[in-house]
């Protein structure tokens, strides 16, 4: 079993002496896990940083097992590591997807909104608008949508 998307890490724990497991949020796969030999290098360290966009190949003999992850950085959101409330916020979102979400449910929309919110997190644009609309959306998906109307 193998696939090829696109991702942003949304976390990352060590795994034995050199390898990560790291959490990514997919359009097709939704939150999936994944092992990434040689994870614990300097020269990873840098591309597995939460909120990263990466290139992801995943790799396993059966669906159902964890899997082996081929990673590559699309795009670096380093940029937002300066300021407090927008690093707080990457990190909140991080943990909302990581905790709130089952494994391997596609959340194409959630996706999607996730990227504008972290693109304009790194760009320092206004972003605490999009911020309360994409935790209204995370609702939703989770089944419990509110009418504002």
């Amino acid at each position: 079993m193998e696939w090829t998307s696109e991702g942003v890490i949304v976390s990352v724990r060590k795994y034995g002496e050199s390898s990560v497991i790291i959490d990514t949020l997919t359009p097709s796969h939704g939150r999936h896990s994944g092992v990434v030999r040689g994870g614990a290098s300097r020269k990873m360290a840098a591309t597995l940083q939460p909120g990263s966009q990466v290139k992801l190949e995943w790799r396993a003999r059966l669906e159902e097992h964890l899997g082996n992850y081929r990673v590559e950085q699309l795009e670096s959101r380093s940029d937002m590591f300066d300021d407090r409330l927008r690093l707080a916020a990457l990190s909140s979102i991080c943990s909302i997807i990581t905790f709130s979400f089952p494994e391997r449910m596609p959340l194409i929309d959630l996706y999607k909104t996730t990227l504008n919110l972290m693109d304009t997190l790194n760009s320092g644009g206004d972003w605490e608008p999009l911020y309360a609309l994409w935790e209204l959306q995370v609702l939703e998906e989770m089944g419990f949508g509110l009418d504002l109307t």
